[in-house]
């Protein structure tokens, strides 16, 4: 690598200057389509004066990378941008997208890697698959191998500060206590031998060994996660990268604006049927308190994260030659899940839909009676879709049951444990901000008053499930039109 810019980001131990880290800066974000990578490149646009920012996207439905960028650039995430900014005609203007594709070694053709190569200086890698479910080889295959094509490339970027890895919190939730450390204890010999195994199996055998491999960790995702923060320390430590683990992320509390989700994973998919003012239990422990965090709060912490890299690397005495980690992750101000219903609830607009929500939502530490509602649910979608076929029209209510009590099982898992940290360096990296960033970058979870934050939680849901509805009503339309 070429000697590479230093920019002033505070004194060694004085403050953290994020904004002027990303004066002028190109960026590259992997993801960027995605729930938390829409929120990522809206905040910097908005609030950073960035030269570029390099998405590289994956064809989709036929759609290229740039069409992609530009029905992402219509979301109505980008209203603030479009309403607030006499120039956001300019500021849309630097967000380029690249046809990647993760599936080869060489991600991108060698025009756009020379422009990689030459230009970029932070790199936010955010793309993951999160299904649960997905066999163990396809998991690593996402979320271990491209991670590993994406940093061989950032070898060779010549202007590169700084590399931020977004993993989980829970990439390690086999153990009660976690560290702000890289757990190097992939079983089975490692990530290697798990994915020489696996090329000589059939489906079935996949199936079977994965559940074998997976051990006391509870699916594909976080095992897959684990192995990637590993290869990380033994393959790229001399790279300015470091690893952020967020907890569960759902809706913004306050940017672009509150309450804004655009997907249904996890937490907010099980708060859909509360919205829609139906009954719905979720086995569980009432007493534990999971790990939450606003988008927008974990998009700030990624953006203070990449400037607290460059600012590790370049001290005049490192810190330490390991790959920093960040557990994105806050006791202070926590609550039960027994709480979760009574919050979400409390956001709903009539009056009566708030006072029934602690009723119609619960979670039990029985199984017995989530079955049993489940039962009674299932057989009410299924008498209601039944109707509608009578009267010539596709009913998608036994579907939709079956997708939330397929979520409910995927992460059961979280409901039912809790688990202590260490979260020092994102602490330190608090502590560091300048005056200016702090109003910028508000991650703070300890001060979270989540009773605030949840009045804007379920007309976010309401809103996400209105602008889909519309999409699928738009397709209808289009897909007659061309049949005609």
């Amino acid at each position: 690598m070429s000697s590479r810019q230093t920019i002033d980001t505070g004194p060694e131990e004085g403050t953290l200057n994020v904004t002027e880290f990303y004066r002028g800066a190109t960026v590259l974000v992997t993801g960027g389509t995605g729930f938390i990578g829409k929120v990522l490149v809206e905040k910097l646009l908005r609030c950073f004066e960035v030269k570029k920012i390099f998405l590289l996207i994956r064809r989709k439905d036929n759609a290229s990378a740039a069409d992609r960028l530009q029905r992402m650039l219509e979301g109505p995430i980008f209203d603030t941008i479009r309403s607030t900014a006499p120039d956001a005609k300019e500021r849309f203007a630097k967000v380029v997208a690249m046809n990647a594709t993760f599936e080869q070694e060489d991600i991108v053709d060698d025009v756009d890697k020379a422009k990689l190569c030459n230009e970029v200086q932070v790199v936010f890698h955010v793309m993951a698959s999160i299904r649960f479910d997905e066999m163990l080889d396809e998991a690593i295959a996402t979320n271990v191998t491209s991670a590993r094509r994406l940093y061989a490339l950032a070898n060779s970027m010549a202007e590169l500060r700084s590399i931020v890895h977004v993993s989980t919190f829970y990439s390690n939730c086999d153990r009660q206590y976690i560290e702000e450390r890289i757990y190097d204890d992939v079983p089975y010999g490692g990530l290697d031998h798990i994915q020489m195994f696996f090329k000589s199996l059939s489906d079935d055998e996949k199936e079977r060994m994965t559940r074998l491999v997976l051990g006391d960790m509870p699916n594909s995702y976080v095992f897959s996660k684990k192995c990637a923060e590993a290869m990380i320390g033994r393959e790229f430590g001399a790279l300015p990268i470091g690893i952020f683990r967020p907890p569960i992320v759902i809706s913004s509390y306050r940017e672009p604006e509150p309450g804004w989700v655009d997907c249904f994973h996890g937490a907010t998919g099980l708060c859909v049927p509360m919205v829609l003012g139906k009954t719905i239990w979720y086995y569980g422990k009432p007493e534990v308190k999971p790990f939450m965090s606003p988008v927008d709060h974990t998009v700030s912490g990624m953006l203070a994260t990449a400037c607290d890299i460059y600012r590790r690397n370049n001290m005049i005495v490192p810190i330490t030659k390991s790959v920093p980690v960040y557990n994105f992750t806050f006791e202070k101000n926590m609550f039960a899940y027994g709480d979760y219903p009574g919050l979400v609830g409390s956001g709903l607009r009539n009056p009566l839909d708030r006072f029934l929500s602690v009723i119609r939502c619960r979670i039990s530490p029985w199984k017995i009676f989530p079955r049993m509602l489940l039962w009674l649910t299932t057989l009410q979608a299924r008498v209601a879709d039944e109707v509608l076929a009578w009267f010539g029209k596709r009913g998608s209510n036994l579907k939709i049951v079956s997708a939330i009590s397929n979520l409910a099982n995927a992460v059961e898992y979280f409901r039912c444990h809790m688990w202590t940290m260490d979260n020092s360096n994102v602490r330190r990296m608090l502590a560091l901000l300048s005056r200016d960033d702090k109003q910028r970058l508000d991650f703070d979870g300890d001060r979270i008053d989540w009773k605030d934050y949840h009045k804007s939680y379920a007309d976010g849901i309401a809103m996400e499930l209105m602008r889909k509805s519309h999409r699928r009503q738009q397709y209808r339309k289009s897909a007659k039109g061309k049949s005609v």
